[in-house]
């Protein structure tokens, strides 16, 4: 039985993050030199420096994967100088532009007794149905040419796939049964169904779709090269989680379904109807693209999942089916608020006249709520060393003082910082630092400040390297992509782990349990709660991210 089912890959080879800055994207001309292969023709193109296997890809309107089956030495990595087999393609949304006339090199077939299209080395991730329908023949097709017992494959394996209807001729010399492999059909239930399938989701036995939307540069319409470059990596992180979702769970049966929203347009696959069957979607990306697909998963009783876009979380106000990944600003500020103790000194520093007004109310707001009592100071940063004796009456020496700063100013934070640590280390006060998300990407402040000063900030995203889990992930991505993984590669390992292994977990009724699923990420925490109670879905986990007077940092979870 097959375990894992990928119906659409794409895997890229992308140049490192900084390597996509320092290079402007290179041309890739469409080869004027054509050759015909067993009926087949394929352009000859010449690899030219700083080209890489998606530009050339995206140039000739086909897929990575597919140049690498039809160019097996492509698995050693490419090369200047390199000539490769691109097979002509015009079955694709967008077509491969006209070449002027060329002569065409005919090749004889090779005597063989039966015409082969491919030979296919067989990836972690792909299982027997997957590579079927990429090369349009049937299961047992292949499982036929290649003597396959049970239709069981395994990695690294390199399968002969055969040209449509070819097998059965094979199997008639070679005198091979017709039906090694036993066919599941799958059918598309009808209303009443689904009624039942919510009463009875432990019915299906695991047997799950899901659906995910991502840019990854199949036309120029969509986004940019560096907003794909990114849905790359997001991508590679996604399928890591896959695999660990198969070790994890033996028999799980995940069907994932991967649509490219530059190729066709997010709210054209939704009018189209490809997410039918879906019991998942993930997607799309950016938060512009997502009403239209979400009203289609709405009519349709389908989760639909926001996985990096922190902005579109007012959509969980009209749709009670939308899971928006994003901590709200609310969240973080409540997080850190809930450190705060209620015994100790506490005063509220914002900026007079400021743009922070809204995250000061927000702040405020609670403080209110949390039933503690704080003093408050504004000023500009005009003011100078004349603010001092103000800051300081607002002080005590027998506590601690807790001083929330809601600014995200860094030349405001900075004037902040200096007044204290003068006030700390001239007259001994004891200070407890609270600040926001903002202040870890300041270029300017002196960051022994913050362990000095026990600053904590709430975070969305934290990684911690010194987790065994986080370890394994970054060595097998280096292993698997040599490339180190981004911020797009963790969040889309989390995505993938928490919500595939819950739907595994709860089934249909994952909105009814979600509130109490727990699991252990990369860099997030999930907590997702109903907004108003009957509403979507918005996630109030938070990592609080504390550094003390030993330069050390730590880290805790809150928000449930």
């Amino acid at each position: 039985m097959r375990n894992l089912l990928i119906l659409f890959i794409l895997t890229f080879t992308v140049l490192p993050l900084g390597c996509r800055a320092q290079y402007a994207p290179v041309k890739v001309d469409i080869s004027t030199e054509i050759v015909t292969i067993q009926g087949v023709s394929y352009y000859i193109h010449t690899v030219e420096k700083r080209q890489t296997l998606y530009s050339i890809s995206r140039a000739y309107n086909v897929t990575p994967d597919i140049l690498v089956s039809d160019n097996p030495e492509l698995r050693q990595g490419l090369k200047e100088g390199d000539k490769i087999r691109i097979r002509r393609v015009t079955d694709y949304t967008s077509p491969v532009k006209e070449t002027p006339p060329v002569k065409q090199v005919i090749v004889n077939d090779t005597v063989s007794p039966v015409r082969i299209q491919a030979e296919h080395i067989v990836r972690w991730y792909e299982s027997l149905s997957s590579i079927a329908k990429k090369y349009g023949v049937t299961e047992e097709e292949i499982a036929i040419v290649n003597s396959l017992i049970g239709g069981k494959i395994y990695t690294r394996q390199e399968l002969r796939i055969p040209y449509s209807g070819e097998a059965q001729r094979f199997a008639q010399d070679k005198n091979v049964p017709l039906n090694p492999v036993t066919e599941m059909e799958v059918e598309e239930p009808d209303d009443d169904k689904k009624e039942e399938r919510k009463r009875d989701p432990a019915s299906r036995r695991g047997s799950y779709t899901a659906s995910l939307i991502i840019p990854m540069g199949g036309s120029d319409s969509a986004s940019t090269d560096h907003i794909s470059g990114n849905f790359v990596e997001f991508y590679q992180g996604f399928l890591i989680a896959l695999e660990d979702l198969k070790n994890e769970f033996i028999g799980i049966n995940l069907e994932l379904r991967v649509f490219d929203s530059d190729r066709v347009s997010a709210s054209e696959i939704a009018l189209r109807g490809d997410l039918k069957g879906s019991d998942l979607i993930i997607g799309p990306v950016l938060s512009s693209q997502i009403e239209p697909v979400l009203s289609f998963a709405y009519e349709n009783d389908i989760p639909l999942v926001s996985p990096v876009d922190p902005s579109g979380d007012e959509l969980s106000e009209r749709y009670p089916n939308y899971f928006h990944v994003g901590t709200p600003v609310t969240y973080q500020q409540k997080a850190l608020i809930e450190s705060v103790s209620d015994s100790g000194n506490i005063v509220l520093v914002f900026e007079e006249g400021g743009q922070d007004s809204e995250f000061v109310q927000i702040t405020r707001q609670m403080l209110q709520d949390a039933g503690l009592k704080y003093k408050t100071l504004s000023y500009t940063i005009l003011g100078g060393r004349a603010i001092l004796p103000q800051f300081e009456n607002r002080l005590v020496k027998e506590n601690i003082n807790q001083i929330i700063v809601a600014s995200n100013s860094e030349a405001f934070v900075s004037d902040v910082l200096r007044n204290l640590n003068l006030m700390q280390s001239r007259s001994g006060y004891s200070i407890k630092l609270y600040g926001t998300p903002r202040w870890r990407h300041f270029d300017n402040v002196d960051i022994n400040l913050y362990h000095s000063m026990n600053l904590s900030i709430s975070l969305q995203y934290y990684v911690e390297y010194n987790s065994d889990n986080v370890k394994r992930f970054i060595a097998r991505f280096r292993e698997l992509y040599n490339a180190e993984p981004t911020a797009y590669s963790f969040q889309a390992y989390d995505v993938a782990s928490f919500f595939l292994a819950a739907l595994y977990s709860y089934g249909t009724d994952l909105e009814k349990n979600i509130g109490k699923y727990d699991r252990k990420l990369l860099q997030s925490d999930y907590r997702f709660i109903r907004r108003n109670g009957d509403e979507g879905f918005i996630n109030s986990g938070v990592r609080v991210l504390k550094y003390r007077p030993d330069y050390s940092t730590d880290t805790g979870s809150s928000g449930r």
